[in-house]
């Protein structure tokens, strides 16, 4: 902004000298036109002339208007006014160029010292906005404690949808989470996974609503098990004290099991979404008219020597033909996203832990990038290895490249999730998916990480899923799976 008015200045500056210019060629050539038998070219105000210009001169100065234009007389060899205290001549009524150009320098220097001020003042005041108190420990920065995270807000339907994300951290790796927000008929606000609880996500989600207000918030959803996506919803419902909460089945603590869900939670959950919302116990969920939901009832772990049963909630959201899903399914992008540090990229893209850190460049970021989905999504990916020449460090291999490729840019149950819960039980998560998939004439869908919203249909959905028929369909390269999931998955399958 402070450019543009810069700009502006000494647009008007411009503007200011041409037109003090063309008052003198104006005078010029009326003067000349009075004098034309002159016939020297360098002529001479004659004195009456003379005499009346330092009268009016006299008058303004008294009058305390003291603003000249002086036209240098070289600018115009054909052309010289000489006084008799001046090689130059004022032009009455106009305005200095030197103090046009003078001032307007001043001006722009004001401005853009009034900008930098603003700037340091906006940059603490987003500082602010962003942090937040991590209360329970968990495996992504801070851990536990003071923390700060960016929230982006983008608008995936006009006054109907939209995606709040912030970036999840371990060491160098970033991937984005995301919490929904729909807006209802009546204006409330239904939050799908709230995130760290910082002013600034607060307010964004708030200010979807008709009006912007706290007490907008009317619904706060916890979809799944998983701790990143319900880890913050105490310190939500702390913020929006008047929501009602509901949670997807077999919510459970670790180390301790069985505390209640008002010392999880800040409050005792709603309604538990068991079953679908066409069961007769849903009429008592108020916005199952435009949200409906189905419960996917999916793998078993042993967690603190207890058997825990692991379920997911998607959600269909009628009025834009959206599917709201946590971590079924995915679509990695095939380029970095906009969020993720160009900083951590560029130590993620070195072939070598004892190389120096790369130039920032796109093919440095591009390769971050692919790295970071390979680790986030393999953990012990088959290209990075120990240098047996040097111990302790890293390095890269060959083929790293295609096996990102065999993973990006298409919708995909994430390596994760299809490894170590999906492969339990493949006949009860077939019929979640018949379901979901029969029930909803979806167009898009919006998972909880990575791109959203994917274009995808009911057919899209079902493909995705091939590998509960024929586990050889839409395999993932054997050895991205043989150091990290396969052997998690041979202690936690039953």
């Amino acid at each position: 902004r402070a450019s543009c008015c810069a700009c502006a200045c000494v647009r008007a500056c411009c503007a200011a000298s041409m037109t003090t210019r063309a008052m003198g060629v104006v005078q010029r050539t009326t003067t000349r036109t009075r004098c034309s038998s002159s016939t020297s070219s360098a002529w001479t105000a004659p004195a009456s002339t003379a005499s009346s210009f330092l009268a009016s001169r006299e008058r303004r100065r008294r009058r305390g208007v003291t603003r000249v234009v002086r036209v240098d007389a070289r600018e115009d060899e054909q052309y010289s006014m000489t006084t008799s205290s001046s090689s130059s001549v004022a032009v009455d009524g106009g305005l200095s160029r030197r103090w046009v150009v003078t001032s307007g320098a001043a001006l722009a220097a004001t401005l853009t010292t009034r900008a930098r001020d603003a700037r340091a003042d906006t940059i603490a005041t987003n500082s602010a906005a962003r942090e937040f108190k991590q209360t329970f420990p968990t495996l992504f920065r801070p851990f536990i404690g003071q923390g700060t995270k960016v929230t982006v807000k983008r608008e995936l339907v006009p006054d109907k949808l939209w995606a709040m994300e912030q970036n999840i951290e371990l060491g160098p790796l970033e991937t984005t989470i995301r919490c929904v927000v729909a807006r209802l008929d009546d204006g409330s606000l239904w939050v799908h996974a709230p995130l760290a609880p910082t002013r600034e996500f607060f307010e964004m989600v708030e200010s979807c609503a008709s009006v912007s207000s706290p007490s907008a918030v009317k619904y706060v959803v916890v979809p799944t098990y998983a701790l990143e996506h319900k880890i913050f919803t105490k310190d939500a419902l702390k913020r929006w004290s008047d929501a009602s909460l509901y949670a997807a089945p077999g919510q459970f603590s670790f180390p301790f099991s069985d505390i209640r869900d008002d010392v999880v939670f800040g409050k005792n959950v709603d309604y538990v979404l068991e079953g679908n919302d066409l069961d007769p116990r849903a009429k008592v969920v108020p916005w199952t008219n435009e949200i409906a939901f189905e419960t996917l009832e999916a793998g078993t772990f042993d967690v603190g020597r207890k058997s825990q049963t692991i379920y997911e909630t998607a959600f269909f959201h009628k009025a834009t033909k959206t599917l709201i899903v946590t971590d079924a399914v995915a679509r990695v992008p095939l380029e970095p996203p906009a969020a993720n540090s160009v900083d951590k990229l560029l130590v993620v893209s070195q072939r070598s832990t004892a190389d120096p850190i790369p130039e920032d460049t796109p093919e440095a970021r591009q390769i971050g990038f692919e790295k970071t989905a390979l680790l986030v999504n393999y953990f012990f990916p088959e290209h990075e290895e120990l240098d047996p020449a040097n111990p302790g460090t890293v390095v890269w291999t060959e083929g790293w490249h295609n096996n990102f490729k065999a993973l990006a840019g298409r919708l995909i149950v994430p390596p994760v999730v299809r490894t170590l819960l999906y492969a339990q039980n493949p006949p009860r998560v077939r019929a979640w998916v018949d379901a979901v998939s029969s029930r909803w004439d979806f167009t898009s869908i919006v998972p909880a990480h990575w791109e959203a919203p994917i274009a995808s249909s009911p057919e899209d959905f079902r493909r995705a899923f091939r590998f509960l028929e024929d586990p050889s369909l839409d395999a993932f390269p054997e050895n991205d799976l043989a150091r990290g999931l396969a052997p998690i998955a041979k202690l936690v399958i039953k």
